[in-house]
């Protein structure tokens, strides 16, 4: 089994990412002693023949390549129990097997003080000078190798040192908050991405409309346990239709608002947005047969919150549909004093 050291070293004889003052994409500095700035200002010496140095300014370096070393650094530096990039590394293996350092503190409070076995090789661990040397080195480089944020298909554009990893994806602006409601579907991304992945991804399903209004067709046809979903863009934003059969003569229907605060996104007793809805039934001549009260559209978090399972029946209209052909739904702004608004109203 490959050891960490073994695993930074094939990976470094690829390409390091590291900041380079160099105007070229690659620079190959052939002196025998070489200064590199760390990320907290102060400086170390590396020895070597041939160190090959890689921009990583976006103007001159292939982002693909970029991406491509980023992806060898974290598969190198994974932590082999939790399966994420050891910002901070731990190792008292004598084989040479590194953990983080959540994980290596875990495992010492889990097992007694006399037998800590390696999760890998299961060797006793114990801290050795070499281990300490190895560790001391590759912590030292962690504050100089530089790798992309995991958000970067949300748009998080920065390189940020190993070390720091975990500080910047806690609090980066470009964590994916939204999921799509479509069923079956595993995406989640950004709110300002939704619209996009759900028109290329599940055709039919998204609409645009300025008369917030929506013409919903072909009732009868709604099979029993299947949901039939929209994403409507309006001008208060984006909005889930979300209607199913639930029994063989009645139907059910109801609209969540996308929430894009992403400061409250595990609030689910954020106060809804100021928009209700009404839903008008009418049958194959086009007349009018039912009509709901108006309600309130709460946000799309309820969806995908366990806490709220067990009031989301309560958000729903149900409608019989043995004379129903189609239903027009409206929604509309419905200012209210927030000192008398409660989370579901229904």
């Amino acid at each position: 089994m490959t050891n960490l050291a073994e695993q930074v070293t094939l990976t470094s004889t690829d390409a390091v990412a590291v900041e380079s003052s160099s105007t070229s994409p690659r620079s190959t500095t052939q002196n025998n002693s070489q200064t590199i700035t760390a990320a907290d200002g102060s400086a170390s010496a590396a020895s070597s023949s041939s160190v090959e140095v890689v921009s990583v300014s976006g103007q001159t370096s292939d982002p693909d390549e970029i991406e491509t070393i980023s992806r060898q650094i974290r598969r190198a530096l994974e932590c082999p129990i939790c399966l994420t990039l050891m910002s901070v590394i731990s190792c008292y293996c004598p084989n040479g097997h590194a953990v983080c350092e959540p994980c290596m503190l875990t495992l010492l409070n889990l097992n007694s003080a006399r037998e800590n076995p390696c999760p890998l090789c299961r060797t006793l661990m114990f801290q050795s000078s070499g281990t300490s040397a190895m560790i001391f080195k590759l912590t030292e480089l962690s504050t100089l190798v530089k790798v992309k944020c995991s958000n970067w298909q949300h748009g998080c554009t920065e390189l940020i040192p190993v070390r720091y990893v975990s500080d910047h994806e806690s609090k980066c602006p470009h964590v994916p908050t939204v999921r799509c409601q479509v069923t079956m579907c595993q995406w989640m991304g950004m709110y300002e991405q939704l619209f996009e992945h759900v028109s290329s991804s599940h055709p039919g399903v998204t609409v645009r409309t300025v008369q917030n209004q929506l013409k919903v067709d072909d009732l009868k046809d709604l099979i029993k346990n299947r949901r039939r979903i929209y994403l409507v863009q309006s001008m208060y934003g984006m909005i889930w239709v979300m209607m199913s059969r639930i029994a063989r003569s009645r139907i059910q229907a109801a609209l969540f608002m996308v929430n894009d605060q992403r400061s409250e996104k595990n609030d689910v007793n954020k106060v809804p947005p100021d928009v209700r809805y009404r839903i008008t039934c009418f049958d194959k001549d086009d007349r009018l047969r039912t009509k709901s009260r108006t309600r309130v559209i709460n946000w799309s978090t309820l969806l995908q919150s366990a806490e709220c399972q067990n009031i989301l029946t309560g958000m729903y209209t149900t409608f019989r549909v043995t004379t129903i052909d189609h239903m027009v739904i409206n929604w509309f702004r419905y200012p209210m004093n927030n000192q008398n608004r409660t989370p579901a109203t229904h």
